[in-house]
């Protein structure tokens, strides 16, 4: 929060909402979860670790993880949470000492090693509460006084870094508010995915639900069986038309009027949930395109791809 709140982060209230309701009674709006995914998905994937949004995107990344809305990963959330901490803080670390050596400024704390003696009294004292309950109290009263010093610390970062307070979109975006269309904002994408967290909370508050098309790999296909599968999926979950991709460029295509073909057939069983195809180990799945289903459905019209 000290990081949050040293970059006048559009993400403060709801991560803050996600910290109180793991606290205390566990329940968290669907509408607080849709606000950090879709801060997320407005950031992308970015490859400049040097910019305020990758920490916002992390810290959001975390606290979908703490309220258990995080996709399904190996280990538990409180390993994945406090191993994404600490490479989050080395991360800043570097930033800084980099800028350091290039302004010949004094030297900065290791924030990542404060994260990991953070880590260890907290489950010091967690251990020491089960005997002693005012131990937690204690360890909060510090936690608060702890956290000014490190909002101090932390905005002569920013200061050094010549971060300002910024959206997803860079330092115009007036998120959550869109005053302009900019290109990578998730509202204003010509991609707008079906099956990100946000996308799917929505419909369950009664969005109305769109066709979707999914690249899947086969990690054990054989030799003579294809290992790509581009399909469109209806509103309903069944598949709706697919093309299937073999080793050696063969595309074959089917839809509701031609089920079967070539060995290929169309499902007639409603596609599974994408939290149990993402779970699946021996599939490979990710959401795609309109617009790249149909280039790839008029190659297999000619049967390989490339044509």
């Amino acid at each position: 929060m000290p990081l949050l709140a040293v970059l006048e982060s559009r993400i403060r209230q709801p991560v803050d909402e996600v910290i109180r309701g793991c606290l205390g009674s566990g329940e968290i709006a669907d509408g607080v979860l849709i606000s950090l995914d879709e801060f997320s998905e407005a950031v992308g994937q970015l490859q400049d670790f040097g910019r305020p949004a990758f920490f916002e995107q992390s810290v959001a990344s975390m606290a979908l993880t703490a309220a258990g809305a995080g996709e399904a990963e190996p280990g538990s959330a409180d390993t994945r949470i406090s191993e994404q901490a600490v490479g989050v803080w080395s991360t800043l670390t570097r930033l800084v000492k980099e800028e350091a050596r290039a302004s010949a400024s004094p030297g900065v704390a290791d924030f990542a090693e404060l994260e990991r003696s953070a880590q260890r009294e907290d489950a010091r004292v967690l251990f020491a509460g089960e005997r002693d309950p005012s131990a937690v109290v204690r360890h909060a009263d510090q936690l608060v006084s702890a956290g000014v010093a490190m909002t101090a610390e932390l905005s002569k970062v920013a200061a050094a870094l010549r971060w300002r307070p910024s959206g997803p979109c860079g330092a115009q975006c007036t998120w959550p508010t869109c005053g302009s269309l900019a290109p990578n904002c998730v509202r204003s994408r010509a991609f707008r995915p079906q099956q990100t967290l946000a996308a799917r909370l929505r419909r369950k508050q009664g969005a109305e639900s769109r066709p979707w098309y999914m690249i899947s790999m086969s990690l054990l296909a054989a030799d003579d069986e294809p290992f790509e599968f581009v399909t469109e999926i209806g509103t309903e979950g069944y598949e709706l038309r697919k093309v299937a991709q073999y080793m050696d460029g063969r595309l074959v295509c089917v839809d509701r009027e031609h089920p079967r073909r070539a060995g290929v057939q169309l499902g007639s069983n409603r596609v599974p949930s994408w939290t149990e195809l993402k779970a699946d180990d021996d599939l490979h799945v990710e959401e795609t395109s309109a617009e790249f289903f149909e280039r790839r459905w008029k190659e297999g019209i000619t049967g390989f791809i490339g044509q």
